[in-house]
C-alpha cells in the first residue's frame, strides 16, 4: 500500500494549473478543435458531460507540458472549491479565441482552423484576413482579341521546309 500524497504538495501543481493560460496555448487550441471536430461534443451534450470533457483535455495537455500528474478527481475538486459566485467563462472553447481582426495591423495575422471556424460559424467573414469576396456572376466584359498568331499543322510545317531545301 502506497502512503497517500502530501495535501499541501498537491496545492502548487492544482495553482500552476488553474493559472495555466489554455486560451493562449496554440498547440492546446489545436488538440481541442481536432477533438471537437471529432465529434467529441456533438449532439450537444449537457454542460456537466460537456465540462467534463473539457477538463479531462485540461488536465491531459497540462500534465503532458508540465511534467506533473494532477489527477481529473484532484483538479475537479479544485476546481469546484475555488469557483467564484459568477459563471466562469468558457476559455477553452476555439469561439473564445477567435479575436476580431482589424485590417490595420502591420503584421499579418495567422489564424488557427478553430478561429476560422468560429468566425466563419459566427457569420462574420469580413474579418478573415485576406479573405476576398468573388462576385457570382459571369463577367460582363468583352472577350480580347488573339494577338498570338495561329498554329500551323504538321503537314503545314514540313511542306514549308521542304519547300526551303
Amino acid at each position: 500500500m502506497s502512503i497517500p500524497a502530501d495535501p499541501e504538495a498537491l496545492v502548487a501543481p492544482l495553482e500552476l494549473y488553474a493559472s495555466y493560460p489554455f486560451t493562449f496555448d496554440d498547440d492546446y487550441q489545436n488538440g481541442l478543435a481536432t477533438i471537437i471536430a471529432g465529434g467529441a461534443l456533438d449532439n450537444d451534450p449537457p454542460e456537466e458531460i460537456r465540462d467534463e470533457i473539457l477538463r479531462r483535455t485540461r488536465v491531459f495537455y497540462f500534465n503532458r507540458v508540465t511534467g506533473n500528474a494532477i489527477t481529473m478527481d484532484e483538479a475537479r475538486e479544485y476546481e469546484l472549491s475555488h469557483k467564484t459566485d459568477g459563471a466562469r467563462p468558457d476559455t477553452t472553447s476555439p469561439a473564445a479565441t477567435a479575436e476580431p481582426i482589424s485590417p490595420d495591423d502591420a503584421e499579418p495575422v495567422v489564424l488557427s482552423f478553430a478561429q476560422l471556424q468560429a468566425l466563419i460559424e459566427a457569420g462574420k467573414e469580413d474579418q478573415i484576413p485576406n479573405n476576398k469576396v468573388i462576385p457570382d456572376d459571369l463577367n460582363d466584359a468583352a472577350p480580347s482579341a488573339s494577338a498570338a498568331p495561329v498554329r500551323r499543322k504538321p503537314w503545314e510545317v514540313d511542306s514549308d521546309t521542304n519547300q526551303a531545301t
